[in-house]
């Protein structure tokens, strides 16, 4: 049979982790630092290791070096997460707006350049090509999508990504 006696399991691993209050830690700090009692009690009394110890030292250091070395005067107060996500939806909402408005600016200038519907199976010359193409690239860059703006314009979307191919490319406009 098995002669080996059984295995109990490591204690150590079942503790749970304990987590020092800053203000804790500042307190055994001042009390390692006070030269009347052996800094071995207070580890043993709080249980940490002197790892333990060397850690909250540099921390202390640290913190205070950071905050010995900030400038003087008003320090501003950081934003809540609470208010940077309603301010972070304004902001959307109002670049929602304003993709939009750019649409709208792009249909009365259609209509100023003497387009009200459809340009299906009309000749257009280059620089209206040009300029419808420009009409269309404003909004594009506000974040409303070519498709949008060409249904919104009646025009096709094909018709204008060629239009954009050889405006890239620098050829003749055929309709």
């Amino acid at each position: 049979m098995n002669s080996n006696p059984p295995v109990e399991p490591n204690k150590s691993s079942d503790k749970k982790r304990r987590y020092l209050t800053a203000e804790k830690k500042f307190q055994i700090y001042l009390e390692a630092q006070a030269s009347d009692k052996p800094v071995g009690e207070l580890l043993r009394r709080e249980g940490l290791y002197s790892t333990d110890l060397a850690r909250i030292r540099q921390q202390v250091r640290e913190g205070a070096l950071q905050r010995l070395g900030a400038k003087p005067g008003r320090q501003p107060d950081p934003v809540s997460t609470e208010a940077y996500e309603a301010i972070k939806h304004e902001l959307q909402e109002k670049e929602r707006t304003l993709a939009d408005l750019s649409v709208e600016l792009a249909i009365l200038r259609k209509k100023r350049m003497g387009f009200v519907g459809p340009i299906a199976g009309q000749w257009l010359n280059e620089q209206t090509k040009l300029e419808i193409l420009t009409v269309i690239e404003i909004p594009q860059s506000q974040g409303v999508s070519a498709r949008r703006s060409c249904s919104l314009l009646a025009i096709q979307h094909r018709r204008i990504v060629r239009w954009q191919q050889r405006a890239a490319q620098d050829r003749a406009w055929p309709t």
